[in-house]
């Protein structure tokens, strides 16, 4: 809206014109309100800049490190920190681009004067599993009073005065207050506490680390269907095969054909265990953003499997220029295995790909809209849902894939679902009675994007036919964003799905309607898994905790701190165990949590690629 706004202003300012003689000019300038501030005012600037015989086109305000257009003057503001700062702002006309540049620096004055957090709790002795009330003993400066209170345990958030806590977990874990005044001055005290366990608490089984390079970013553990191997990749293109009990198996090198950006920041795709136990993984980042040659192909590995695996049973270059960028697996069906790239190989510019599963020879492939960053499920029917990616603004939501004989056809944009909105990346997830869910960055075509940025869409794939124009059997507004990082929902038993974007794990019933929301604590991060007792737990990178959450109200009940970020979807096993990749001390690392459950949610689409192994295809 701003570009068009600095647009309209130019076009005026040609339209009223002036002659060649006469002088044009521009004069930058600003007020504040006050000449010094102290911590916590609300600081006013105006804009009072000119121009003569042209229009104002740009004004470009720079302060405290960040930078705004407002032909006006941003939104008053305060500041927290004392000192003093230079605030900047360059005019631009619309008469030759003429600049002006002015100046001025703002004194914010620090009398040291803060309220002072603390808190005290009873019992002494945490348990986890056991009632503890924290009581609030903080203090407001002479003159104030204290406003807002800010708690977390870990990565749980309470804003009572003096909340009542059971914790879930067991170890240490990082308890603080933050307490603001009514000048908006904080002060924050933290301690470590270390709980006690307690019948059905979490805590780390085991931990690992399984590369000395690369990230976790978006890949998530894969178990075998029977719980006993569990596998990993890293950004390094290693993937490691793990015992229940912990134990290092065997290590496959899935760089060895020269993948782009080995050992890069960027994201990479979870491998697929097939019922066989086959692993199979895809890789290769031709971004060129990080400087990929773009010559280099990306690949799919066919991996052997057990004890006795780590060897190569197969392996296809995709083709030049294409890239694996999709933050979810492949989708491994009866006969075929599925990848969705980002970047189309120049060889034949199809981003939807199907191999045999037993040779790897390519059966199918087919452009899809823009692209995509991932999300694709197979149906059992034949059928396949295959998100779309962005472009110029444009995106049109999920492809079907109907089958042919051997081959498949493709809806168009407009018969595909929520075809003006974004998956954005997003994983998609398919209910026990075949509806499909899908979490999608809001374009603003049924709802305004000043009241949501997410969308959640119900499609019954029973009533998808060829040639027809799909109606959603309902759409829902989430709160938070589906940014690209790989989000999505999962679906229980009773068709209740639950919804993660970056600031909120949201329930929604299976007509639609939202049943609670839950603001995390940091950030969340992919997709959310639901156990067999129904509670449902999600990865909170900022904190780098895992979280679990009581079903029938959305509490958040525990809080494991595991790594430094977790960048990727908890993974639960057959027995119960769940599995958690992330960073720790700078290394990709695995960790192994126990708890109360003993296996995963089984009649549901129950965590990202629907069950333990990944493989996106089960009803």
């Amino acid at each position: 809206m701003k570009r068009i706004i600095y647009l309209l202003v130019a076009v005026i300012g040609l339209l009223v014109g002036c002659t060649p003689d006469e002088e044009t000019w521009v004069q930058a300038g600003f007020t504040t309100d006050r000449e010094s501030y102290e911590i916590g005012d609300l600081i006013t600037l105006t804009n009072t800049s000119t121009a003569e015989n042209a229009q104002i086109a740009v004004c470009k305000w720079e302060f405290m490190g960040k930078v705004s257009y407002e032909l006006t003057a941003p939104e008053p503001f305060r500041v927290e920190e004392g000192g003093d700062y230079l605030f900047r702002l360059t005019v631009t006309s619309d008469r030759g681009a003429m600049k002006s540049v002015f100046e001025k620096t703002i004194k914010i004055i620090d009398d040291g004067v803060r309220p002072t957090a603390d808190f005290s709790w009873l019992p002494e002795r945490i348990v986890a599993g056991e009632e503890v009330a924290f009581t609030d003993q903080s203090k407001a400066a002479e003159g104030s009073e204290i406003v807002k209170r800010e708690w977390t345990f870990g990565a749980i958030l309470s804003t009572e005065e003096n909340p009542k806590m059971t914790f879930g977990s067991h170890g240490k874990i990082n308890i603080s207050l933050t307490v603001t005044d009514n000048k908006n001055r904080k002060d924050t005290k933290t301690v470590t506490v270390d709980v006690a366990k307690g019948a059905g608490s979490l805590g780390v089984l085991w931990s690992h680390s399984y590369d000395e390079q690369g990230v976790v970013y978006g890949t998530s553990p894969a178990i075998s269907a029977d719980g006993q191997y569990v596998y990993v990749s890293s950004s390094n293109y290693n993937l490691v095969c793990f015992t229940k009990s912990g134990e290092r198996t065997w290590g496959f090198d899935c760089g060895q054909n020269d993948e782009p950006n080995r050992g890069s920041d960027y994201q990479h795709p979870t491998p697929t265990v097939d019922s066989d136990g086959t692993v199979y993984v895809a890789v290769g980042d031709n971004t060129t953003k990080a400087g990929a040659d773009a010559s280099k192909s990306a690949s799919l590995y066919a991996v052997k499997g057990g004890a006795d695996g780590g060897t190569q049973l197969w392996f296809t270059a995709i083709g030049a220029k294409s890239s694996m960028r999709p933050f979810g697996a492949p989708v491994v069906t009866d006969q075929y295995v599925m990848i969705l790239t980002n970047s189309a190989p120049s060889t034949d510019g199809k981003h939807f790909r199907i191999y045999d599963k037993v040779s790897g020879m390519l059966k199918y492939a087919e452009k899809t809209s823009s692209g995509s960053y991932g999300g694709c499920v197979g149906l059992k029917d034949g059928r396949i849902l295959v998100n779309t990616g962005q472009s110029s603004g444009r995106s049109y939501g999920t492809h079907t894939f109907f089958p042919k004989g051997n081959s498949w056809s493709k809806s168009s944009n407009e018969q595909n679902y929520a075809p003006n909105d974004q998956p954005n990346g997003s994983q998609i997830a398919v209910g026990a009675d075949g509806k499909a869910y899908i979490l999608c960055h809001n374009l603003g075509v049924r709802i305004s994007t000043d009241e949501t940025k997410a969308l959640v869409y119900c499609y019954d794939t029973k009533k998808t036919t060829e040639g027809k124009v799909s109606t959603p059997e309902w759409y829902t507004a989430v709160k938070g964003e589906n940014k690209q990082t790989g989000y999505g929902l999962v679906v229980d038993g009773n068709g209740v799905v639950y919804v993660a974007t970056n600031k909120y794990i949201t329930a929604i019933s299976s007509t639609g309607s939202v049943l609670w929301e839950t603001e995390v604590a940091g950030t969340a991060y992919g997709v959310p898994a639901i156990d067999n007792e129904g509670y449902i737990y999600y990865n909170d990178a900022e904190k780098g905790s895992l979280v679990k959450l009581e079903p029938a109200t959305g509490k958040a009940i525990a809080s494991l701190q595991l790594g430094t970020e977790l960048k990727s979807s908890p993974t639960i096993s057959v027995d119960g165990t769940i599995y958690v990749t992330g960073m720790l001390e700078g290394k990709p690392t695995l960790f192994a949590v126990e708890g109360a459950a003993t296996g995963y949610a089984a009649n549901a689409w129950s965590q990202m690629g629907g069950n333990p192994s990944k493989s996106g295809y089960m009803y």
